[in-house]
């Protein structure tokens, strides 16, 4: 009861126009090309379950298969919001054990913890996941699902630095790339072979019709590590990421968080992703990494979080109308949240909702 009274009280968000909306996946692929489309393209990395279980019906969700179910909510939800695409997680068996703390849904958790890997017999003890099986069955059984018009864009199981850091901490990596940089190499290299893996096989599927690199580089001023130590141990699996991708002929999207400005010549010139997504105001709002950088990369995503939670629904929705018309002419935007819809609280999700579908409605 308490899903279908959800239901009911966020349905009107939808609006009118949204009735006749048919997703067309050519249009998320027209923003990668930096061209204007005809009318707005939405974009979200993720939502969350309130939202998915707010906008489906749950008589249409396949029973008997939970992570099945919990795939088709996902994509179902993309469809009815006035999406092109749906993204689709890796499987459970595809990420990496942590032997830290679960961190369950806590809001915030320290980057020191993890399985702190700090030595080479603790490296050869850990419990390294086994991409050799090529076991997509997750996927496989999606794609009957899949709404008309619709594909998928493949997320990864975290991204390098991140599992990385999961498995060491934060502060030991810092000591390990000082005093044993060759396990670090050796850590680096068993997570980027494994997420090179990865991105070959589901490149494989037709539904599959972009990659998100999600891997978070940095912070409110800076990146985690050093340009340098970036050039010797992140960004040549990155180049081998991208390249994974870009010979299935697919785009590839960058998410990070931080503030990788600095570097953005790299992604863009060298490592040649198609989009980047992941925006804050606090280091640079979505209108000026616009005005920057469309000409040289798509700009995915952007209303910042914050801003979007703090403000009026009718301040919503003038600055996220006033980003389609800033980019209408030139395109290469797709409007969406700075990161993803993570919004606690019925209110906020109301006020993202309305803003936002409305807008893909005109």
């Amino acid at each position: 009861m308490r899903a279908r009274a959800r239901t009911q009280r966020l349905d009107h968000i939808r609006g009118d126009g949204m009735r006749g909306f048919e997703p067309d996946f050519n249009y998320l692929l027209k923003v990668l090309r930096r061209e204007p489309t005809d009318r707005p393209v939405l974009f979200e990395f993720f939502m969350n379950d309130q939202v998915y279980e707010a906008f489906t019906d749950a008589t249409q969700i396949p029973t008997g298969d939970e992570d099945l179910a919990t795939r088709v909510r996902m994509m179902y939800c993309f469809r009815h919001l006035g999406y092109d695409y749906a993204t689709v997680k890796a499987g459970k068996h595809l990420y990496f054990p942590n032997t830290g703390e679960d961190h369950g849904h806590k809001l915030t958790y320290s980057l020191n913890e993890g399985s702190h890997i700090d030595s080479w017999e603790q490296f050869e003890r850990y419990p390294w996941p086994d991409y050799a099986s090529g076991d997509f069955r997750y996927l496989e059984r999606m794609i009957p699902y899949i709404p008309e018009g619709m594909k998928l864009v493949a997320a990864s199981p975290g991204g390098l630095e991140e599992i990385v850091i999961g498995l060491t901490g934060y502060e030991t990596l810092c000591y390990l790339m000082h005093d044993e940089p060759e396990l670090v190499d050796a850590l680096f290299e068993a997570v980027g072979t494994r997420l090179v893996s990865y991105y070959t096989d589901i490149c494989t599927f037709d539904a599959v019709g972009a990659c998100i690199s999600n891997d978070d580089w940095g912070f409110n001023t800076q990146t985690l590590l050093s340009y340098d130590q970036m050039r010797r141990w992140v960004i040549p699996w990155h180049q081998q990421i991208a390249d994974t991708i870009h010979r299935a002929g697919q785009p590839a999207i960058l998410h990070s968080c931080g503030n990788i400005y600095p570097i953005m010549d790299w992604v863009i010139e060298e490592l040649k992703y198609e989009g980047k997504h992941s925006y804050e105001d606090g280091i640079m709002p979505v209108e000026e990494a616009w005005d920057c950088y469309h000409d040289r990369i798509a700009i995915i995503g952007g209303i910042d979080v914050n801003f979007m939670i703090m403000e009026e629904t009718q301040a919503v929705y003038d600055r996220s109308r006033a980003m389609l018309e800033r980019t209408s002419a030139e395109g290469a935007f797709a409007l969406g949240t700075g990161t993803a819809v993570r919004i606690k609280g019925e209110q906020a999700t109301v006020t993202l909702w309305r803003s936002l579908s409305q807008l893909a409605a005109c």
